[in-house]
């Protein structure tokens, strides 16, 4: 039986990614601080507390088979409000545990994010799109990239795994485990009539759902356990090749919640001022290639925004997912 290390295993990627690892066989290792916004533990899973640069975090990992991280300072935001404190994490955190697993040849599956990427000089983005990254959370995860190549290449070798915009949901007991992205924020808006469109409304995201993000990550894992990194270091595209413009995907969701609310009157779609404007990328033009991904993991989405769209509104309600 592999044994599989999890940083961040109660945040909400690692709380939906634990049971389908489990459900695969694998022996876990799970650590994780309770610092981040979401924390989730299923019973049958037990979670050690600590910093994943901790003395107790290094001895739990240390007889793990493949370590996937995804113990970070997330988003765009936090990493602005506190680039020294992030950094600390996302950058020096991730070197120590890096030089840690490259000293015992155990390869890691890195958690990054298309906001490396910046605005490349091409389109479609590909697995081999060059890091140009403009803010600071995209610069740490670039420089997390760079240390994985930096540190494993030739040694225990590693994954990069670059994520698009995650949506969807799942849960634990009685309780609904969501994120706030913008898919779950407009199933909200929508019980008030109105859904608010951060200025300018153009910019172009992909949408990938959860169930699909932890298709990739399990199917990486086995890429890593198997040696097929063969000791050099491959990124992937966590994508689902489905793009919208936020306008868009506002106007998908009026079509979808007049179809299942035909008494109510049409939902209304307001530009408002984007308080993220100065830092976050708003470019018009986005789209991904992700057939080197499929071909070398076998995986493929399941889920389109047509038929998950319903799915989330009908489980929204005025307060929440």
């Amino acid at each position: 039986m592999a044994v599989v290390g999890v940083t961040g295993a109660s945040g909400f990627l690692g709380g939906a990614l634990v049971p389908s690892l489990a459900r695969e066989g694998f022996d876990l290792r799970l650590v994780d601080d309770f610092s981040g916004p979401i924390q989730v533990v299923h019973p049958s899973h037990p979670v050690t507390r600590c910093d994943f640069r901790s003395p107790q975090a290094e001895k739990i990992l240390s007889d793990a088979d493949v370590v996937l991280h995804l113990a970070a300072v997330s988003g765009v935001v936090p990493c602005a409000e506190d680039p020294r404190g992030s950094r600390a994490v996302n950058v020096e955190g991730t070197r120590g545990l890096l030089e840690r697993l490259r000293d015992r040849r155990i390869p890691l599956a890195f958690a990054s994010s298309f906001a490396v990427v910046g605005v490349p000089e091409r389109l479609p983005i590909t697995e081999e799109t060059p890091p140009a990254p403009t803010h600071a959370y995209a610069e740490q995860k670039a420089e997390g990239e760079a240390l994985v190549h930096a540190l494993l290449s030739g040694t225990a070798g590693g994954a990069i795994l670059r994520m698009s915009n995650l949506y969807g949901k799942y849960t634990l007991g009685s309780r609904v485990i969501a994120k706030g992205n913008v898919l779950n924020l407009f199933a909200r808006q929508a019980w008030e009539g109105s859904l608010r469109v951060n200025a300018p409304g153009t910019q172009r995201r992909d949408f990938i759902h959860l169930e699909d993000v932890v298709a990739h990550w399990v199917s990486a894992t086995r890429y890593l356990r198997d040696g097929r990194a063969r000791g050099g270091v491959a990124t992937f595209n966590v994508a689902s090749g489905e793009t919208a413009s936020i306008l868009e995907l506002a106007e998908r969701v009026r079509a979808a919640w007049a179809k299942l609310h035909p008494e109510q009157a049409p939902l209304r779609i307001e530009i408002v001022p984007n308080p993220r404007g100065s830092i976050e990328l708003l470019q018009p033009e986005f789209s991904v290639d992700r057939r080197r991904t499929e071909k070398e993991l076998g995986v493929r989405c399941r889920h389109d925004l047509s038929t998950s769209l319903e799915e989330i509104l009908q489980g929204s309600g005025p307060s929440g997912p």
